[in-house]
């Protein structure tokens, strides 16, 4: 019976040292605020280590990245000496392993940092993953919506411009309205002064003896210079119609465009709409005093005496 228990007992001691892991075998997990690594290290044989280094980061856009790379190097003691393979070629990495971490100094240029690595598993190193994505994820929603948000609040400053410049343009033609507005006053009275003219100029006419070659002479002169005021009449009100046209066309569009950018402009409560509102309304008043001007402008011109 004594003998049959020992053989049992070293059976089962030997089964348990085949199937554990040597000392140091296993997974090391870090994480920080911009991801998470894991070094797994698979196998320990006679001072020479062996594994793969994963590292799961993300920037400050919300973009994500993941990388796994070999390593190999040598354990004395607790003493590491590693190479990471790289793409662009070996890391080598200095450190220490015990029972409960990894240390590892990593080496840039002209800098190194230190990581510890406590003791863990796959399980922890994808849940620390998963976190990661996660933030990585809302991070980039944030940024996303915020610039969608200054896309928005550029788009509207660009509408706003728009707005305010029209509204420019109006309160402009509204000004340039009231000095047409007093031009034609003054060429009503051209016209006048011109039809007095003209009429002295016809009575001094009729007065000529046109029988007499110096009658007839003064006559021709007069003549002329009847057809030269009426001339000058002609060219004030043709510059008043090529302008009233002008400003007709500006007027049916701006009735347009106003229609469209308030309706524009009131859809966004954050758009000022006063400025468009106040210059359409000048626009308008002084436009229909324009339109009265013209009248008398027209009256006074076709009032005019006919050519001799």
């Amino acid at each position: 019976m004594t003998k049959r228990w020992v053989v049992t007992a070293i059976t089962a001691a030997l089964l348990a040292a085949c199937s554990a892991d040597p000392a140091g075998v296993g997974s090391y997990v870090a994480s920080g605020p911009d991801g998470v690594m894991m070094v797994q290290i698979t196998a320990i044989d006679e001072g020479r280590v062996s594994g793969t280094l994963s590292i799961v980061s993300a920037d400050a856009k919300g973009k994500t990245s993941a990388v796994t790379r070999p390593l190999s190097g040598t354990l004395e003691g607790e003493a590491l000496n590693l190479t990471i393979d790289q793409a662009s070629g070996a890391s080598l990495v200095t450190g220490t392993l015990d029972d409960d971490a990894l240390r590892l100094t990593f080496f840039g240029t002209g800098n190194s940092s230190e990581v510890v690595f406590p003791k863990s598993d796959a399980a922890e190193f994808n849940a620390l993953v998963a976190k990661t994505r996660q933030q990585a994820a809302t991070t980039k929603q944030g940024l996303e919506a915020d610039a969608a948000q200054q896309d928005r609040i550029a788009r509207r400053a660009k509408i706003q411009a728009a707005i305010d410049a029209d509204a420019d343009q109006l309160f402009a033609k509204g000004q340039e309205l009231s000095e047409k507005i007093r031009r034609l006053d003054v060429i009503v009275a051209q016209h006048g002064a011109s039809k007095g003219r003209i009429a002295k100029l016809q009575a001094a006419q009729r007065a000529e003896d046109s029988s007499t070659s110096d009658g007839n002479y003064r006559a021709s002169q007069i003549t002329y210079e009847i057809s030269r005021v009426q001339d000058d009449m002609e060219a004030l009100h043709r510059s008043v119609e090529s302008y009233a046209q002008s400003i007709r066309d500006f007027a049916d569009d701006a009735a347009s465009l106003f229609g469209e950018r308030l309706a524009e402009c009131e859809a966004d409560k954050l758009l000022d709409c006063s400025r468009l509102k106040s210059g359409f309304k000048l626009f308008h008043t002084r436009y229909t005093s324009f339109g009265t001007a013209h009248i008398r402008e027209q009256a006074a011109f076709a009032d005019k005496a006919n050519r001799s």
